[in-house]
């Protein structure tokens, strides 16, 4: 019984810990259907609905140093098969548009880059598949930049 006891212990340290760990770097909602914390609820809507489009991504993958610009900036989900990075913004501040305005320079020849924001949250939400539309908009803004275009 004890054996039985301390992995059952175990698990719930571990899962303590985790959520822990979610809640100290920022990350306070759970969904059920990822079982992960993301750090808002449209961030669980958005990750929810590439994973019901069979779209698969990465969440936080990847931090970016601006050095000359004392920045760094970490895109909310990244879409390997598309090469596109998705920033979920509910308010758009100072701080998150500059974050976003050089991610899309430095890094716009090299990956898709999508805002999604309130109008395309609503239009996503009236309708997922406009998510692929809008995703490989980006995905040709990115091929547009690698070919010289602005």
């Amino acid at each position: 019984m004890s054996r039985l006891m301390n992995i059952h212990n175990e698990k719930k340290e571990t899962k303590k810990a985790k959520r822990d760990k979610a809640f100290k770097d920022g990350r306070r909602f759970w969904s059920e259907k990822e079982k992960r914390f993301f750090r808002s609820t449209w961030e669980i809507e958005c990750a929810e609905m590439l994973t019901d489009l069979g779209i698969t991504y990465e969440y936080e993958n990847k931090r970016f140093y601006f050095e000359g610009h004392k920045t760094s900036y970490l895109p909310d989900i990244y879409l390997p098969e598309y090469g596109v990075y998705i920033e979920i913004k509910g308010w758009m501040d100072k701080l998150s548009e500059k974050r976003c305005r050089l991610f899309r320079k430095y890094k716009g020849h090299e990956y898709g880059y999508l805002i999604w924001m309130s109008e395309e949250r609503q239009a996503c939400l009236n309708n997922p598949t406009v998510l692929i539309s809008l995703i490989e908009i980006a995905k040709e803004e990115m091929l547009r930049r690698r070919l010289g275009g602005k």
